[in-house]
């Protein structure tokens, strides 16, 4: 019989025993271990992304049998490993890694990094080979404090509104620091990742927002969330088991409500660890920068109802619903009803009062709690952490810390995306440590150097390297290249001035490639089939004497026209590879009308030239040696923001043009691109 220790954030959470193909489990206070059933596996599985008995199962079996001396392995059931160290093994092409550790040629635990948790699986007497040993020397016990109360309130806010939220409790006399989580998407659940704060001797406030869950209220979001969260965290100092020290936590819209409780200026919310936050509503959730964003029909239909229903969203008929006119419409078609939040932000199709009041980085003034800012190259909400960087910007040394890695919206929780086959190292084990110094820090006062460095971590793509510097994007040279009309890309701006054009049809849009898998909208694809399109107009280097690295945004100083009053423009930064891939580095995109002001938009004039500045989502990005760097032109790009039709009335009727764009190269009108290329430390 072999025994495990199951951690989940340098916590032992509980015990098994593997013998003969049956497993047996002891979790949290139990004294006897008992048989673990499928069903039991299942409920445990959210603590960890493990199914434990199905891996002592399988890996009980001899399935390492033969492979101790490999580099790389496949399964029998098909799961890849790449080895990284004399112990270690990284499970490739998977998201939520099981990843393995060996010793003397037999596998005695598994480690599972997601998001911001890390979860161990291991024989006891290995442990030292696991990200426990990270725990072990930041100084932590592994032993838990047991939970001692756990109940249902509804919080008042200052209009009378009650929200519902879960209150947990450590054992012990208290007061507590609390680490909060506000969530749109069902607070119970966040209960088994929230655990570990509580045991840690921390209390948990866990809360649904308004209109969401059991709270009351309409739900109309963004707009209501600074002051929420603000009369929340009033509500927690009050509290008797309350230190009135508050931090917050959470990834998405769970980022962007701490940002708006954060720009309250609440003097209790001492400490907030932001993941791949949202940003506003007119330059990352319902528009980017004008353009309406296809992704949030469907985020709409799955948070309709009080709970969400991912399910509302597996259909097959969104081509056509995306098709639908007024946009407020198309939920009239697909739910039989219009969704009020929806359409209101529909309805305010410009940047003003409404739009502003879910816009926290507009009060970015008032936002002077410490922060945690995390994200990565391919979040497709990265718009809103460039906004958090931007309002910490002026922050004393230490009040922040800044970790960027090549992740996907879905946080820190793959080795491979797509053609991006990324380095054993690219997903961290250390995050949740990380967050727990930060809370200890900021509420708690330890003197855990936390705040002393590194400030920005940030992973190269390509290089595959982490690096450190003091703030992000870091100190480096700005280089620029310039579009030439015949296709190339150039160092020096072309002295004879030249056009290139192509028709955008709003019928036949240019794709946007996108994970539909895992809900991904800045997926790192190969677009070299997609380059193919006459609608798609490229400008590409010789290839590459040396590396190139890019970190930050590119910056697209393009001078365009159209035939028609209106347009879409949009920028792809591409790695083209010697066998002829073009794998996306960034992109972005804007709606013609607000060149100049996101308030006051302006037609265009058909044929007039204009100077229009686009800027992508951030990167670090080395493109090797031989390979060439890739801007590729277009003015759509579907599946990710919807088609303009070029018509003054835009998306509230049918109509539509083909526009001629031209875009300009060299002369008195030279189109360029901008960068940054570090000069990072590893």
């Amino acid at each position: 019989m072999t025994e495990f220790a199951f951690y989940q954030s340098g916590l032992e959470f509980g015990r098994f025993r593997a013998a003969d193909g049956a497993v047996q489990v002891q979790w949290g206070d139990e004294t006897t271990f008992t048989p673990l059933t499928a069903a039991h596996s299942k409920e445990l599985a959210v603590y960890g992304n493990i199914d434990f008995l199905e891996v002592l199962g399988r890996w009980q079996e001899g399935a390492f049998d033969g492979h101790a001396n490999d580099d790389a392995f496949t399964t029998d059931w098909g799961a890849q490993y790449q080895r990284r160290s004399e112990h270690y093994w990284v499970n490739r092409e998977h998201k939520y890694p099981l990843d393995l550790i060996e010793d003397a040629g037999q596998i005695v635990g598994f480690q599972v990094p997601f998001r911001d948790v890390t979860a161990v699986l291991v024989q006891p007497e290995y442990v030292g080979l696991t990200a426990i040993k990270l725990w072990q020397d930041a100084g932590y016990s592994q032993q838990p404090l047991a939970i001692a109360q756990k109940f249902d309130v509804m919080i008042p806010q200052r209009d009378g509104a009650k929200l519902s939220a879960t209150v947990l409790l450590p054992a012990g006399d208290g007061p507590f620091h609390t680490v909060m989580q506000r969530t749109p998407y069902g607070r119970e659940t966040y209960v088994a990742m929230s655990e570990r704060y509580v045991k840690r001797g921390y209390a948990v406030v866990l809360q649904d927002v308004r209109g969401r869950g059991d709270s009351e209220g309409e739900w109309v979001p963004m707009v209501h969330e600074e002051e929420d969260g603000s009369d929340t965290i009033d509500w927690i100092a009050q509290q008797d088991w309350s230190t009135g020290r508050v931090g917050m936590i959470g990834g998405s819209y769970g980022g962007y409500v701490q940002w708006a409780a954060a720009a309250s200026g609440n003097p209790h919310l001492n400490a907030i660890v932001s993941m791949v936050t949202a940003g506003g509503p007119f330059s990352d959730t319902y528009y980017r920068q004008g353009a309406p964003f296809v992704a949030q029909v469907a985020w709409s239909f799955a948070t309709d109802s009080r709970h969400f229903d991912a399910s509302l969203t597996d259909r097959d008929d969104w081509d056509k619903l995306d098709q639908i006119r007024p946009l407020k419409d198309i939920p009239v078609v697909g739910l039989g009803h219009e969704i009020p939040g929806f359409s209101a932000f529909m309805k305010h199709n410009r940047y003003d009062d409404f739009i502003e009041r879910g816009d926290w980085h507009a009060r970015a003034d008032k936002i002077t709690v410490p922060a945690f800012i995390q994200s990565g190259w391919y979040d497709d909400d990265g718009i809103g952490t460039t906004e958090a960087l931007d309002a910490t910007k002026d922050y004393a040394r230490g009040q922040r810390r800044i970790l960027l890695g090549p992740w996907l919206h879905g946080g820190n929780a793959q080795y491979d995306l797509g053609p991006t086959h990324l380095g054993p190292y690219a997903v961290r084990a250390d995050v949740d440590l990380l967050h727990q110094q930060w809370f200890d820090h900021f509420l708690d006062g330890q003197d855990n150097g936390v705040n002393e460095g590194p400030l920005c971590e940030y992973y190269t793509v390509g290089e595959e390297a982490w690096h450190i510097a003091d703030t992000f994007p870091p100190a480096g040279a700005t280089q620029r290249l310039f579009l030439d009309a015949p296709g190339q890309l150039r160092e020096v701006a072309p002295t004879a001035a030249g056009t290139r054009s192509y028709d955008h049809d709003p019928a036949n849009p240019v794709p946007k490639l996108i994970s539909v898998t895992q809900n991904e909208f800045e997926f790192p694809a190969d677009y070299s089939q997609v380059e193919q399109r006459p609608d798609v107009i490229s400008f590409t280097t010789p290839a590459l004497q040396k590396a190139l690295r890019i970190v930050g945004q590119v910056q697209t100083d393009l001078f365009a026209s159209s035939s028609a009053v209106d347009c879409d423009w949009v920028v792809r930064i591409l790695d083209v590879f010697p066998d002829g891939r073009s794998v996306q580095i960034a992109d972005g995109c804007m709606n013609a009308k607000f060149r100049d002001s996101l308030s006051n938009p302006e037609l265009l004039k058909p044929g007039e030239v204009y100077h229009f500045i686009l800027k992508s989502q951030k990167t670090s990005y080395q493109l090797a040696a031989g390979h060439k760097l890739r801007v590729d032109v277009q003015s759509s790009a579907d599946g990710f923001i919807f088609p303009n039709d070029g018509t003054a009335d835009g998306f509230a009727t049918t109509d539509s043009v083909i526009a001629t764009q031209t875009v300009y190269t060299g002369g008195e009108h030279a189109s360029y691109i901008s960068f940054t290329s570090d000069e990072a430390v590893k």
